[in-house]
Formats: structure tokens, sequence, C-alpha cells
């Protein structure tokens, strides 16, 4: 009889755990199940999606079924007499998107200002107008730069160069959308879905509106800037209503928003004043100082503090946040690829001493430079018209 040790050494061999055979089957990603691809594919940025969709036949396929999430800003060039923009995205300045023809009249078009994926548009004057100031009614128009979705709105009067201060707001679900710009120096008019012709907003007085030289709209709340006080607006109901108005006597010292005085025999500096209302609600006095001739700025913030005796305090920080100084707004920079936390993104488009200043600038509030973007478009021959800092929107309800 064989011993025990013996029977056991000649038993059938036992077979290995579940899990070893498991661990033999690869995996692939390529099978993953469309809806947990889609989960994966709304949860990434532009570039991440643009990689992504790339990897292989099946998850191009899901893409198409998604579209990428976007939290940073990116940067809308006009080329000069071209019926396209150019995008550059924040996270890949090397790369350059060039949109769809956006109408036969684009180029004739200035873009005043961008709401998410829309641009402001207003018809361009021409030479024999601006020099003789015989302008004709103005014309003004909504558009989607990635959808080529065009909204026409009614001509209007001004005794300016069209609408200043411009504001535009959108709601991408229900499509509602609100202009609303100064025409002279005391009437600030306002359009929105559903109406037949520009209106003048009404109960706000003369002494209110003379000299608004920048405003933002958020929250469905208008904030208003002239030289003495900061208004702001309730425009939730069908009337506009003000809900509050502070002095910012000692921290506006100029007459529409700019000071120019001599530095040097060289150079001149000025001064802009711009309001900023930030994610969480608190309002902001930016004042930028920069010559006309080199590119160094400085920059100063306060914030409103209804507790402290005059309503105002400097601050030196934003945190993680980032300000988009022409759009009003701050964005969250934290854990966000292509965005420079606690500093400012600006715009210059004026011409000041036979100078151009055209361009797209960040302002680290940190180092205190200034950096000009992109460096390899500013460097090209091809001239600008217009930039501007955007935050595009692929996504739609």
């Amino acid at each position: 009889m064989a011993s025990p040790a013996l029977a056991l050494a000649q038993s059938p061999p036992l077979k290995p755990p579940a899990v070893s055979v498991t661990r033999r089957i690869r995996h692939c990603w390529s099978e993953l199940p469309l809806d947990l691809m889609r989960m994966v594919f709304e949860r990434l940025g532009f570039l991440d999606f643009d990689r992504a969709k790339s990897v292989c036949s099946s998850w191009q396929y899901g893409s198409r079924q998604c579209k990428p999430s976007n939290k940073i800003p990116w940067m809308v060039l006009f080329p000069m007499d071209k019926n396209y923009c150019l995008l550059i995205n924040s996270e890949d300045k090397e790369k350059i998107y060039r949109t769809q023809h956006l109408g036969d009249n684009f180029a004739k078009s200035i873009c005043l200002t961008t709401y998410r994926s829309w641009l402001l548009m207003q018809h361009r004057y021409k030479e024999k107008e601006v020099l003789t100031r015989t302008y004709p009614k103005h014309n003004v128009y909504i558009l989607d730069l990635l959808t080529r979705e065009r909204i026409n709105l009614p001509a209007f009067k001004s005794a300016n160069d069209g609408l200043s201060n411009p504001i535009l707001w959108i709601d991408e679900k229900t499509k509602d959308y609100l202009v609303i710009g100064m025409v002279d120096v005391d009437t600030l008019i306002s359009f929105k879905k559903g109406n037949n012709s520009w209106k003048e907003i009404p109960q706000l007085p003369k002494s209110c509106t003379e000299d608004f030289f920048n405003m933002v709209y958020k929250d469905h709340k208008l904030y208003c800037l002239n030289c003495s006080f900061l208004y702001i607006f309730d425009f939730l109901g069908e009337v506009p209503l003000k809900v509050f108005r502070t002095s910012v006597r000692g921290y506006i010292t100029t007459k529409g928003g700019y000071i120019s005085r001599p530095c040097n025999p060289c150079a001149l500096n000025y001064c802009k004043c711009n309001i900023v209302v930030t994610l969480r609600g608190d309002v902001l006095i930016v004042k930028s100082f920069g010559p006309l001739v080199s590119k160094t700025w400085t920059f100063k913030i306060y914030k409103m503090d209804p507790s402290t005796e005059d309503n105002w305090e400097e601050i030196n920080s934003l945190g993680d946040e980032s300000i988009l100084l022409e759009l009003g707004i701050t964005v969250l920079a934290k854990d966000q690829d292509g965005v420079t936390r606690n500093s400012i993104y600006f715009t210059e488009n004026k011409y000041f001493g036979g100078y151009e200043k055209n361009g797209i600038f960040i302002f680290n509030l940190d180092t205190k430079k200034v950096e000009q973007q992109p460096q390899a478009f500013v460097s090209s021959s091809m001239p600008l018209s217009h930039a501007h800092w955007f935050l595009p929107n692929f996504k739609r309800e």
C-alpha cells in the first residue's frame, strides 16, 4: 500500500484559483461600454478630449456622443479683413485653430464683447463716415463662433460710435439674451429676446447714468461704475431697480476711467479702472497703470467691504482665482491646466499716440510680470484687428 505521502504525490494536481484565470484575461480599453466612455469624455478638457478621441476607432466614435468640458480662458483673434477667427487654447499655445467661414460681412464687423462662445458684433464704419461724423444707424448682431448661429438685432441711433461699454448675456438652454450699452453720455439702452426695438432703461436718473465708463452684468445684476459711485441694478424683474450705491471717490480719480500724464519726455502713462465680480460675488475695482511705449504694467485691486468706513480695502492676492478683466469676472485657477492662478488676463486693442497696443496679456500678481500671448502668433506677420479673452462653451443643453 502506498504511503499517504506517495498517494498525495500521485494525485491529480489541484486546479489554480479562479482569480488566476481572471488575471490571464487581457482587458481591452477599446471595449469600454459606451455609457462609461461618455462619462470619461464629459470630464475631459479640450486638449485631453482631443488626445483621447485619437486612441482608437471606438474612442473616436464615443467622442462624437459628447463634448469636451471647458473652464479655462481661450484667446480669439481677428485677422484683418478675414471672414474667420483664430482660436488659441491656453493649455496648448503652440496650436492655432481656425473657425469656419463666419459670413461674408464678418470682416466688415468688429467684436464689441464676448459671452461664452457668443460674440457681440457691430458693423464697422466707412472711413468717410468716421471723418465727417455722419454715422448711419448702427447695426449689431450676436454670433456663435462655434455653430455660426446668428441673431440679428434692430438698428439704433447713437451719438457715440455705436454701443459703448457693451454687455452681452445669453442663456445657453433657453436662448434668452440681453444686450446693454450706452449710446451717449447719459443714455443706457437694452434689447432682450422678445422685444421689437431697443429700449431706454427706465427709472435710471440722469445723474446715475452720466459718464458710466465700465459695466458688468452677472447673476441678473448690472454693476455700473462712474467717477463718483458704483451702482448696482437688479434686472430680475421686468423693470430694473437700483438696489445699491457706494462712493468710489478717492479710488476713481478721472473722468472716463483714464489718466494721461507725462512720465518722461518719451512716454505717457495712463490708468484704466474696471469693475470685477468674483465667483463668490465679491466686488472689486481693478486699476491698471501702463505706459504707452513699453510693456510694463502695474495693477492695484480694491475689494468692496461694507463693514469698513469707506467701503473699500486694497488686496494683494486673488488666491486660487484669476481675473478676466474685459469680461469683469474671475475663473477658478486651482487644478486647472492652462490657467495661471492669481493673475489678470487682459487685452489692449487701442491706439495711443500713434502706437498700437493690440494684443492679449497676462499679469502675474505674484511675480509682478506681464506676458504677451501667444508669443508664437505675436511674432507672425498677420495683422490683427482685435483680440479677446473668452470662455468657449462646447456643450449645448
